[in-house]
């Protein structure tokens, strides 16, 4: 049984038809086997007694006729009967022995005879049979002798059992053969049959898995695999109903996604351009005004006035960073900002950034510092400098007592640059939402002396445009830690710093044409080139610009232009047109307090300078020096 289980162990049963094969073939193997060995048993037992039967008929036989030749001393014809029986019986030997074990005589093999052991011999006691001599006159005067005459054994031929044996088994392995043949192709045939249902069913099972729920197997209804095919297709069909069911709430839900999409993405453009419009509008004013402080600081002769005129320009200072913070949120999502890293040390901007900020934490009595640090970086300096400028300025304005700490720190090839300090910190929960756009956790009042909530804002967005990652660990009452993770750098890749070349005076006989829609800034503009001692056309409009300069027969050295101008045109569109007329490339300028993202990333494709409302004089005269200079080198060299 252990052996039987131990050969089940071992063969392949991982298909439905190796067991199936196993389980028709093992019974029939087995019941085959036990007929075979019981008849095949019985058929040998048979044969055997037989042979014997037919030596103990034998043996009586010559008993019964050997009496008269040894009487009569005739050898020959005891020699004869034997023979004769050996034929006929088919024994191995016959011999005839006398009282003391002598032999006669003999027939057959007696060698091999000799070494039959007693299952295969017989004997019997030749004795004189008294009825025949009773009445003899031979024997008449004395009394009959009926002792023992002698003693006859005969053997049985084991060769012919072995034959009969062998006969027998090979004719018995062969009925065994052909029945396991018969048995085999059966259940080979039955098990193809079931096994080429179910893998029909497991390849509609796979196509099922794979998504096509179109597919049915083609099985009759009947039987277990008829059942399983048959809950195979209702499956799939129920699959398919629950899927397109599922395809109509999806369109649905992504129809109605994509309708509150729209209309969110309507109301941000919406909002982006009452935004832009509000910026815009609010600019002007504050541009208009700035000219007009300027002007008015040039020409002030009254000691007096100073304070007054440096208060009005500390104001309109304060609200152009306010502005200006604004802007740089706008240039970032329009993506008109690069980074162009470069190889610098980081401490010559620390010491820069403690000389720009020492003085306002100063102010509020916190300890400010700079910890030393000589390692090298790799990205764009002023965009990192911009960061850390926010971060230090928005720790000085959260911090009440203490101080705040800038630190550098190598991790492997790169370097963490943190700004500690000790103020209020921020809760777990809103950790997220301070880098968003106007989100100031300890201003509710929205004291504008505290910014407008964008700096952090800037610096995540700083943060990506370079890739560098932002970290804030902080906790309530304790502080916070600002992190910026970025790329160290290699000491002999700096590039040496290029001498910035002053911007020298304006040429006294240089034209500047500025197109603007508002008069206030016609004539603020107006009165700050006069105080330049610069020749300067104003005008409200394209065809305005091209008369008045049509009238003094002049071409302007440099066209300063709005962006936004009534009849729907641009400062782009007025700038192209004049540049026809007048056949040249004119130097141009665009001003603008647009802040949309849309409209600076059209000026920036249209490669025309750009500067932002409320602008400073001393950078517009900066820029227009550097753009009349340049257009004329080719003609002074």
């Amino acid at each position: 049984m252990k052996s039987l289980r131990a050969l089940l162990a071992r063969l392949p049963l991982s298909s439905i038809r190796s067991r199936m094969l196993v389980i028709a073939l093992l019974p029939a193997l087995l019941a085959e086997f036990g007929m075979v060995a019981y008849f095949t048993s019985q058929a040998l037992a048979n044969a055997e007694n037989a042979q014997h039967a037919r030596a103990t008929s034998a043996v009586r036989h010559l008993a019964d006729t050997l009496p008269y030749a040894l009487i009569s001393g005739d050898t020959a014809l005891a020699q004869h009967l034997l023979e004769t029986e050996i034929r006929n019986n088919q024994l191995a030997f016959a011999r005839v022995t006398d009282l003391h074990g002598r032999t006669l005589v003999s027939a057959g093999d007696t060698l091999r005879g000799a070494l039959l052991d007693d299952r295969h011999r017989q004997h019997a006691t030749i004795r004189l049979p008294a009825a025949v001599f009773r009445d003899s006159a031979l024997f008449a005067a004395s009394t009959a002798d009926l002792d023992p005459l002698g003693q006859v054994e005969v053997g049985v031929r084991l060769d012919q059992i072995g034959t009969f044996k062998r006969d027998t088994l090979i004719h018995a392995a062969f009925l065994m053969l052909v029945a396991l043949t018969l048995t085999g192709a059966l259940a080979w045939r039955l098990s193809n049959r079931l096994a080429g249902q179910l893998q029909h069913v497991g390849r509609v099972v796979g196509r099922l898995a794979c998504d096509d729920l179109t597919v049915r197997t083609q099985l009759p209804p009947e039987g277990e695999v008829g059942a399983l095919a048959t809950g195979v297709n209702n499956m799939a069909e129920a699959l398919q109903t629950h899927r397109s069911e599922l395809e109509r709430r999806i369109r649905e839900a992504t129809a109605d996604l994509a309708a509150k999409k729209d209309m969110a993405e309507r109301a941000n453009q919406a909002k982006s351009r009452f935004f832009a419009a509000a910026s815009h509008d609010l600019r002007q004013p504050l541009h208009a005004l700035s000219l007009f402080v300027a002007a008015l600081k040039a020409r002030n002769q009254q000691p007096e006035s100073e304070t007054l005129i440096d208060n009005i320009e500390a104001s309109t200072a304060a609200m152009e960073l306010l502005f200006n913070a604004l802007l740089d949120i706008s240039r970032l999502d329009a993506g008109t900002i690069e980074a162009h890293p470069v190889h610098f040390p980081l401490q010559k901007m620390l010491l820069d950034l403690d000389h720009q900020f020492s003085a306002l934490a100063a102010e509020k009595q916190l300890r400010l510092r700079f910890r030393p640090c000589d390692v090298i970086l790799y990205s764009d300096p002023l965009l990192i400098e911009r960061i850390l400028a926010n971060l230090i300025a928005n720790a000085i304005r959260y911090t009440d007592d203490g101080g705040v700490l800038v630190a550098c720190r190598r991790r492997g090839r790169m370097a963490r640059l943190s700004v500690i300090d000790t103020g209020r910190g921020i809760p777990p929960d809103q950790q997220e939402s301070v880098f968003q756009e106007f989100v100031q956790l300890h201003n509710p009042a929205r004291d504008r002396s505290k910014g407008l909530g964008l700096g952090l804002a800037i610096v995540s967005r700083l943060g990506r445009l370079l890739g560098h990652r932002v970290d804030l660990r902080s906790r309530p009452g304790h502080g916070s830690v600002f992190s910026i993770d970025v790329p160290c750098g290699d000491a002999s890749l700096i590039q040496p710093p290029t001498p910035a070349s002053a911007p020298g005076p304006l040429p006294t006989d240089a034209l500047v044409l500025l197109v603007d829609d508002e008069s206030a800034i016609l004539r603020g503009m107006a009165e700050l080139f006069d105080n330049w001692q610069i020749d300067l056309v104003t005008a409200h409009s394209a065809n305005e610009a091209e008369h008045w300069l049509a009238s003094i027969g002049r071409v302007p050295d440099v066209i300063v232009s709005d962006y936004r101008l009534p009849d729907d045109t641009d400062g782009i569109e007025v700038i192209t047109r004049l540049r026809q007329k007048f056949g040249r490339d004119i130097p141009a300028i665009l001003v603008t307090g647009d802040t949309a993202p849309d409209t600076i990333l059209r000026i920036s494709k249209a490669g025309i300078p750009l500067l932002h409302k409320p602008l400073r004089p001393a950078k517009l005269r900066a820029l227009l020096t550097h753009l009349i200079r340049q257009a004329r080198a080719p003609a002074m060299g």
